[in-house]
């Protein structure tokens, strides 16, 4: 406990001590919108945990990894998912340390500000909030797909007004209601992945109608690994690494995690432990997830690329229907669509988030930065306004536009973890120019240095290669090719303009503020947490949410 303490204040003196003269405040303005905290800290420990799983399961796991399947195979999925998952680690790693050494509101644009330079930061706030706000549309899409597989004589454009006039409500509620509801959302959403696991177990091993042990006999026939785009060896490489963009748009990363940092409840005590835990459930979901995937579907079966409605679409239903098991499809629909459902309001509520950030930063309009109960309720409508792209699913199929969307966001998302580890790489290399030791530091991940970088060169690998399908003879499509590079050109564009016209440039590294200009009220909530008393109190303090 005592540790705990001298930790906390060497970190005080740590920004006590960082150096914010006056010309590196001005780099920092606007002075009274950082020492005024308007958002509230109301999410407790539960919510973020919750969160961190609920935003990263979702469409992209249930429904997407069917055609991923198709492209890669079984072996080529579970593989290309393994991967991205040791990178998916490091990148809540790297984030993690710096959300715990400063927890507050805008998170990584603030980080990229203070490390890098006003650039960076306009071009990662920028990309993030338009990706992630078209991701929103994405999960509308998916779930008017999802009530489609049951009745298509509604026109999408009902279920779309509906499904956007309630995130607008949740996210406009107030942190601690959105909280509340994205909790008991994602129940159902962790319950469905631990039941398909299980499920995919007992049928493989006889518990069927047809009572057919199949075990791995689709590794086998039609084989591991599937040829894509070309044949022979180098198909099967092109089918396996065709698998990144996708496990990008599926995965997730920390961003939901690091923007809730200045809503959270005791942050220094609590992020830690979020970003510590939070990888390994999501590496068992996700890897054990597309295992099953390869286990029940064959690679080759044409129900994969069929563009079949709703749960149709997923290749555990199409794995349950090969058996014979009727009604499960439906129950399994009934909670994809809760699950497409909460992993949009919680990409709402990062959107918006990102968007609050920019205005912070002066680099939007000063009017998203008024909050109402604790929200910055402009940020909340733009994002709004921004998914009513969605109603593009009443005149083009609902699968279509997932499917449009899944590409530019997979992009994205691989873009932004970049950054995000540039951005790591920096604080770092500041923090080791200014004498911070890791006793100073609120929590850390030993050789991180080293990870970023290899995790900084692979994510820029798959980025510039990810579109490698135009490139091909006979693969040439401008839309392809925008879908493909259309967020890589958005951040480069950002970037280098905002670097013609204001010419910033970065601080050396024993002169960058560490702290952001920040004080400390916005970077804790001073409330002093009693020990639990009771043997519950301790195990959920330890073992459950932190």
């Amino acid at each position: 406990m005592n540790d705990k303490k001298d930790a906390k204040n060497n970190i005080a003196n740590v920004a006590d001590e960082c150096p914010v003269e006056h010309g590196q405040v001005k780099d920092f303005q606007i002075t009274s919108r950082y020492h005024t905290k308007s958002t509230r800290r109301v999410m407790r420990p539960r919510h973020i945990q919750m969160m961190a799983i609920s935003g990263a399961i979702g469409t992209g796991l249930f429904i997407g990894s069917g055609g991923a399947l198709a492209r890669a195979g079984p072996g080529g999925l579970f593989l290309g998912y393994s991967i991205y998952a040791l990178l998916t680690w490091s990148t809540f790693n790297a984030m993690g340390e710096m959300v715990s050494w400063l927890p507050v509101d805008g998170a990584f644009v603030v980080y990229a500000h203070a490390y890098l330079d006003e650039a960076w930061a306009f071009a990662i706030g920028l990309l993030y909030t338009v990706n992630n706000a078209l991701l929103v549309a994405s999960e509308i899409s998916a779930v008017c797909s999802l009530i489609g597989y049951w009745d298509q004589s509604i026109n999408n454009g009902v279920w779309v007004a509906i499904i956007t006039t309630s995130m607008l409500a949740l996210n406009a509620s107030g942190a601690r209601i959105y909280g509340e509801g994205e909790f008991y959302f994602s129940i159902f959403k962790v319950l469905l992945i631990l039941g398909l696991i299980v499920m995919t177990f007992i049928l493989m091993v006889g518990g069927n109608p047809k009572h057919w042990a199949f075990g791995f006999t689709f590794w086998n026939n039609p084989g591991s690994f599937a040829e894509y785009v070309v044949s022979r060896s180098t198909g099967r490489f092109l089918g396996f690494w065709s698998v990144f963009v996708q496990a990008a748009f599926a995965f997730g990363g920390p961003d939901f995690v690091a923007l809730t940092a200045g809503e959270a409840q005791s942050p220094r005590r609590v992020m830690p432990r979020v970003f510590s835990r939070v990888i390994y459930r999501l590496v068992i979901f996700y890897v054990l997830g597309v295992l099953c995937v390869g286990i029940l579907v064959p690679y080759d079966d044409p129900a994969l690329t069929s563009g079949a409605k709703g749960a149709g679409a997923s290749p555990f239903v199409i794995g349950v229907t090969r058996l014979g098991i009727s009604g499960l499809p439906s129950l399994i629909n009934a909670i994809l669509i809760t699950s497409a459902w909460s992993c949009g309001l919680e990409i709402f509520y990062a959107a918006s988030r990102s968007a609050y950030a920019m205005a912070i930063g002066g680099y939007a309009p000063s009017f998203l930065l008024t909050t109402w109960r604790g929200v910055p309720i402009y940020c909340v409508v733009g994002v709004w306004l921004v998914s009513l792209i969605s109603f593009m699913t009443a005149s083009h199929g609902a699968l279509t536009v997932f499917t449009w969307m899944t590409s530019i966001v997979g992009a994205g998302n691989l873009v932004t973890y970049f950054v995000f580890h540039i951005t790591y790489l920096r604080f770092r290399r500041a923090q080791m120019a200014q004498g911070i030791t890791d006793t100073q530091r609120p929590w850390f991940r030993r050789h991180q240095y080293y990870y970023s970088i290899v995790s900084a060169f692979l994510y820029g690998i798959i980025v510039l290669t990810n579109g490698f399908g135009i490139f091909i003879s006979g693969g040439w499509s401008i839309s392809n090719f925008i879908f493909d590079y259309f967020a890589l050109a958005l951040f480069v564009i950002a970037l280098v303009a905002f670097k013609i016209v204001k010419r910033p440039s970065m601080l050396p590294l024993a002169q960058v503020a560490l702290m952001a200009g920040r004080s400390p009220e916005n970077w804790e909530d001073e409330v002093a947490e009693p020990e639990p008393k009771t043997r519950a109190g301790r195990f959920n303090r330890r073992w459950l949410w932190g």
